[in-house]
């Protein structure tokens, strides 16, 4: 029984190595002067940390968002899918947003008071561009307060490109039908009309968001620290910000200074 035992060891030991070598993980975090999400302003300034593991073109990923102020709202993604090498992604997840559900409860899924919006997600990417579609099946997403299901969707392509030493991305997401909404209070002064609806994109067909992002890697500690600047706006909701933020990545080392060591 022992040898029986030590030889299945010895069989399962070589496989699970090999498995664990074609494992890959990524962590990073992002320091952002305000907080946007698809063409949404979800805040201030934002610490968005995002953490990947990969298996012969399986994902599991998490991101997310938090505020310094009570006032910013906060988001947590999860997601599973696939990566294809020809380019072609698919998967489903979750996207949780504070204000859906008054207590901001994360394990709550009851449909029409969660803070959970379950989409599929399907795209394709190569070098000259990245095209990604997401459209929601589950959670709360409604067309008012006793609607049918809005399957609010978004749609973005982003454009990479390089330009005088810095790397580029112009990107334009839009929403090709009414996207979800709600009834939002507010103090108008006027007690007859104290509340507003709003929409998670737009009422119909429209461009949620258009940016552009420039990005330089700054060298600190022999390590590259990528620093950007991004102009955003929303067309739909004639809005727009300028923003700033960095990535701090783990072991990404700058290995062009002679004598650094991976």
């Amino acid at each position: 029984m022992k040898k029986t035992v030590i030889m299945m060891l010895m069989a399962i030991a070589p496989a699970w190595a090999m498995a664990q070598e074609n494992i890959e993980a990524d962590i990073q975090a992002d320091v952002v002067s305000k907080n946007l999400w698809r063409g949404q302003d979800l805040g201030g300034v934002s610490i968005k940390p995002r953490a990947e593991v990969r298996w012969k073109g399986i994902y599991l990923n998490a991101a997310g968002a938090t505020g310094f102020d009570a006032a910013t709202k906060e988001y947590i993604d999860v997601n599973v899918g696939y990566r294809a090498p020809f380019g072609l992604n698919f998967g489903v997840g979750t996207h949780w947003q504070s204000g859906f559900d008054t207590l901001n409860r994360f394990l709550h899924f009851k449909s029409k008071e969660t803070g959970h919006h379950f989409e599929a997600n399907l795209g394709y990417t190569n070098k000259y561009f990245s095209l990604q579609a997401y459209t929601t099946f589950g959670g709360n997403d409604f067309k008012g307060v006793n609607g049918d299901r809005a399957y609010s969707t978004y749609v973005e392509l982003a454009v990479p490109f390089r330009l005088a030493g810095i790397d580029w991305q112009a990107v334009a997401g839009v929403t090709p039908m009414e996207s979800n909404g709600w009834y939002e209070a507010f103090d108008s002064g006027d007690p007859r009309n104290n509340q507003i609806y709003q929409y998670y994109y737009a009422d119909g067909f429209a461009c949620v968001q258009a940016a552009l992002r420039a990005t330089k890697s700054i060298n600190v500690a022999n390590f590259e620290v990528p620093l950007f600047v991004e102009f955003n706006t929303n067309p739909y909701s004639k809005k727009a910000a300028f923003v700033a933020g960095f990535t701090l990545k783990p072991f990404q080392k700058n290995c062009c200074k002679k004598g650094c060591k991976q």
